[in-house]
């Protein structure tokens, strides 16, 4: 999965794989969301090295600026995600309704 913290840091050196990987990942984009509504409205404050390192890695990668606002819904973050999201299944439906119209064109009534 591209939306996985650990393999997404590899990913984000380069800015062609950055803009690649940002086009075509679904997950990229809705772990990002998740992220952010988890940890603005639960705030947590780990209790064990591991799970401390593991937030603060997740942190790097989906939070890169620590200056976010408070609420997540005026994240620009967060509205960049629900932006590609939306785009990504609009073109999603697009490209399959036009293969579907266009494949069986000799099979339609």
């Amino acid at each position: 999965l591209l939306g996985n913290p650990t393999s997404l840091n590899n990913f984000m050196v380069l800015p062609v794989m950055n803009f690649l990987v940002s086009s075509i990942s679904i997950t990229r984009w809705a772990c990002q969301m998740s992220f952010v509504l988890a940890n603005s409205y639960l705030k947590p404050h780990p209790e064990d090295k591991r799970d401390g390192a593991m937030l603060s890695m997740y942190k790097e990668v989906f939070l890169p600026d620590e200056s976010r606002v408070d609420t997540p819904f005026m994240d620009p973050l967060f509205r960049y995600a629900c932006l590609a999201l939306f785009s990504m299944g609009l073109v999603l439906r697009i490209l399959s309704f036009l293969g579907l119209k266009f494949r069986n064109r000799a099979k339609q009534v």
